[in-house]
């Protein structure tokens, strides 16, 4: 007798993708912290016309463990000590760079950050001596990290390099290497300490000797704050060599006062780019949301699979995915050519990758990043570089934050007809820590889609997509759901 195939065959008159909830089958529950991070790009400078938008855009997340991150590319505003030390003299001089930290600071208000003062001075190397660098904020350096080999190659330096810059922020000041005391005044504290910013890329550092670093670093650091916590890797999307985590993450490897806090690595999403510097060439925006998702899968089996291997070599270790983000393809053109339907569509990719960890026990997903402009990766900032407003990508972001976090119990739900879960979509449910009943439906679509939720009831309705500034609220009475190109999409149900 021929089996009866009816029930996996949709049935001609369904106006729309159905959606089931299991309601009281919690399939797990989140511990995954949301967050962004904030480097020290010259557009961010008090006198910049965008600096207090920014900033309060910032403050308006009220993202717990915010990361403040001065990056290699501009190191006048990231590098406090540019020149080596001689017998008479040293170069350290934080004008450029404290107003950075204590606008960071006063934004974050009282929660939890992570510290991660990522850049070695290039002197610091023994074949970096042609690095030149220019006194202008706003030219950027990308051939700053020059140089392999340590000139101390006890790392003691480093250590002591790192140990003044903390202390500088933490301890209200340090003696330099003449011996030399300099007050600043300040007494922050971090949650964490995250220990240099993709090692793995352009110094090539072979896990063996980040690991040596990170020690060095851990050992001189603990001493100003025994409840600061430390983070160790920061691999960059280019290269994640499963040896850096084999290798790290062994106990044995380490000196035997020191574990492994948390770990981090990085993401990002890229259409087929032929040319990083223009349009000509590279793949046709049409084709970056199949681009997009498909890599983002296959990033979710990477989490699985370095999950495992913490779990057999540091389980207690936290992981952090501290950038998550998406390129346009001239990722560096310095008069990109961005569509408008861009910023909803990287919005929905983080969106559904934070969606897709949540199940993993990942600890932290930090969206990248907060500010960037043409010719620094524009494609993944959050705010408008021209005047500082919050774009889709940070609307998608504060969306999550104001609806979801640790606690969250997620349930079985699916999309689709038994068997065939429709790809269009991801929905999950999620019974939240205040008790209330939210859907999260995240279009992977370039065209509307229509979701019957004739079973799972009527509520208020927040939605991000290719026409929005901001989410509104809006009735939604039940029935179908409408479910914009793009979309990320929050409903919270009537108890």
């Amino acid at each position: 007798m021929a089996q009866d195939q009816s029930l996996l065959a949709p049935p001609t008159h369904a106006p729309a993708v159905p959606v089931d909830i299991a309601w009281d089958e919690i399939i797990a529950t989140s511990n995954t912290v949301l967050t962004t991070h904030l480097w020290a790009a010259p557009p961010l400078r008090r006198e910049s016309p965008i600096h207090d938008r920014a900033f309060a855009a910032l403050r308006d997340l009220k993202a717990d463990y915010a990361r403040f991150l001065p990056w290699f590319s501009h190191p006048v505003l990231s590098v406090p000590a540019l020149e080596a030390p001689t017998k008479a003299t040293t170069s350290w001089d934080f004008a450029q760079l404290d107003p950075f930290v204590e606008d960071f600071m006063a934004a974050a208000e009282g929660r939890p950050v992570v510290a991660n003062f990522a850049t070695i001075p290039h002197w610091m190397f023994t074949n970096a001596d042609h690095v030149e660098v220019s006194r202008d904020v706003d030219t950027i350096h990308w051939d700053y990290e020059q140089g392999t080999d340590f000139r101390d190659d006890t790392l003691a330096e480093v250590a002591d390099y790192f140990f003044r810059i903390a202390s500088w922020y933490m301890a209200g000041g340090f003696t330099d290497e003449l011996g030399v005391r300099h007050e600043s005044g300040h007494h922050y504290r971090f949650a964490y300490w995250e220990v240099l910013c993709e090692p793995d890329l352009n110094r090539r550092m072979p896990p063996e000797v980040y690991t040596r670093l990170y020690d060095a670093v851990v050992q001189r650091l603990r001493t100003l704050d025994p409840d600061m916590r430390f983070v160790g890797l920061s691999l960059s999307h280019v290269h994640h060599d499963p040896e850096y985590f084999w290798h790290f993450l062994n106990p044995a490897n380490h000196a035997p006062d020191i574990s492994v806090d948390a770990f981090s690595y990085h993401f990002y999403a890229s259409p087929e780019i032929v040319n990083p510097f223009g349009a000509e060439g590279n793949a046709d925006h049409s084709t970056w949301r199949s681009t997009f998702f498909a890599q983002a899968d296959a990033f979710v089996e990477h989490v699985a699979y370095i999950r495992s291997i913490a779990n057999r070599l540091a389980p207690d270790a936290k992981t952090f995915l501290n950038e998550i983000g998406t390129y346009p393809a001239d990722v560096m053109n310095a008069a990109p050519k961005i569509p408008a339907h861009y910023w909803a569509l990287s919005g929905s990719v983080h969106a559904y990758l934070w969606a897709r960890v949540l199940p993993l026990g990942i600890d932290l997903l930090g969206v990248a990043e907060f500010m960037d402009y043409p010719g620094m990766i524009p494609g993944t900032s959050l705010i408008d570089w021209e005047s500082g407003e919050p774009n889709a990508r940070y609307d998608v972001t504060k969306l999550l934050l104001d609806h979801f976090g640790p606690g969250d119990r997620l349930l079985e739900t699916s999309a689709g007809y038994p068997g065939f879960p429709d790809a269009r979509v991801h929905v999950q449910a999620m019974r939240t820590h205040d008790g209330s009943r939210k859907l999260l439906m995240i279009s992977k679509w370039d065209e509307p889609v229509h979701l019957d939720l004739t079973s799972v009831g009527a509520g208020v309705l927040e939605q991000i997509h290719t026409t929005t500034a901001g989410s509104a609220n809006e009735r939604f009475a039940g029935g179908t759901l409408h479910l914009r190109p793009h979309a990320t999409a929050v409903l919270t149900l009537d108890n």
